[in-house]
């Protein structure tokens, strides 16, 4: 009998595929394109949970930190161990922030689904 995928195990596949490709990438750009790369179906964020900018602006995906990051952190000893499925930062569409000041962005944490097949 064939195992038949759930749509969360499609999506973690989709994810292992597009890794595979580039395995020790840690960041992901694309400000305002197709968008970030998702370890799950689950815990996405919607419009209205990714706050406007401190100038009014939306906030759009600009990059994403992956999971191999974990991997040169080093922190896998038990009580200081971290993780994550992706970390997709948002910034002002605007791009506003004058002079060399640094503006606090918004980012969203999405973890491995408990579904997910590792």
């Amino acid at each position: 009998m064939a195992k038949h995928e759930t749509e969360e195990e499609k999506i973690f596949q989709m994810f292992k595929k597009q890794v595979a490709a580039e395995p020790e990438q840690i960041v992901r750009y694309c400000r305002g394109g197709e968008g970030p790369l998702w370890v799950s179906g689950e815990n996405r964020p919607e419009e209205k949970d990714i706050p406007n900018c401190v100038c009014g602006a939306k906030r759009i995906f600009e990059f994403q930190i992956m999971p191999q990051l974990l991997n040169h952190l080093q922190v896998d000893s038990l009580g200081e161990s971290i993780d994550w499925g992706t970390l997709v930062v948002y910034t002002c569409a605007d791009s506003c922030g004058g002079g060399n000041e640094y503006l606090e962005e918004f980012i969203w944490k999405q973890d491995y689904s408990m579904g997910s097949a590792l």
